[in-house]
């Protein structure tokens, strides 16, 4: 049975909560070397590192009617929600927290073959199992081809960023993978968290939708739209 045929219509326009908008803009200030201790910027506030001490890019903070318009087809992210969501395990849509606080984050990725594994690295924050509903309809990318998984545990494990040359201080490539405990890490600047999942029982979504019933979920598809508004 399809997760999509158990579902009632979503609600248009939702925009999930980490999505960045086209008025905000991610800002990396002149760099600096900390006496060959890593990555500084030369007006560095507490607020530019992670409890981790990584450096990460300063988000433009804006109110919602400020932001211009939601960037859903280039997947954008915005460093701070998408930060947010996946440290205190708020749902990536809705931002609510999970219904049992020590129990398991439901985690919806696009199929790539194979089922969540365990000890698989994601920058995704977790989803509410209504907000899942609304993914699979909405979302081009997950709306044929995606899998979910219950997670137990899902501790933060390094960052997505640039690394910078630690002489030169120039960027040495793309965005990549750097985990907490690597020497890179000192020379990153990061635009997201990666979470590793522990824990991991992939499940069925149409189970799931099922279990809660058509009317329930159109009772928490009307609340998403209110959160959204």
């Amino acid at each position: 049975m399809s997760a999509l045929t158990v579902l009632p219509p979503a609600p248009p326009g939702v925009v999930p909560y980490i999505t960045g908008y086209s008025r905000e803009q991610n800002i990396t200030p002149r760099l600096t070397n900390l006496g060959g201790e890593g990555l500084g910027f030369v007006d560095e506030t507490p607020h530019d590192r992670d409890s981790f001490g990584v450096l990460w890019v300063r988000p433009s903070l804006l109110p919602k009617g400020r932001r211009g318009e939601p960037m859903l087809k280039e997947a954008a992210v915005h460093p701070f929600r998408q930060r947010r969501a996946m440290r205190d395990q708020r749902c990536q849509v809705c931002t609510r927290p999970p219904e049992d606080p020590e129990g398991p984050c439901l985690y919806l990725m696009r199929d790539s073959g194979r089922p969540v594994e365990e000890g698989e690295r994601t920058t995704s924050p977790p989803v509410c199992v209504p907000c899942a509903g609304i993914s699979v309809q909405l979302c081009p990318r997950l709306r044929r081809h995606h899998v979910a998984a219950w997670v137990e545990y899902a501790p933060a494990w390094g960052v997505v960023g640039i690394v910078h040359d630690p002489v030169t201080l120039a960027p040495m490539g793309r965005d990549e993978e750097v985990a907490y405990d690597s020497p890179a890490a000192r020379w990153v600047v990061a635009g997201r968290l990666v979470s590793e999942l522990h824990g991991v029982t992939p499940v069925n979504l149409a189970d799931e939708f099922a279990r809660l019933g058509r009317d329930r979920l159109e009772e928490e598809f009307a609340r998403v739209v209110e959160l959204a508004a």
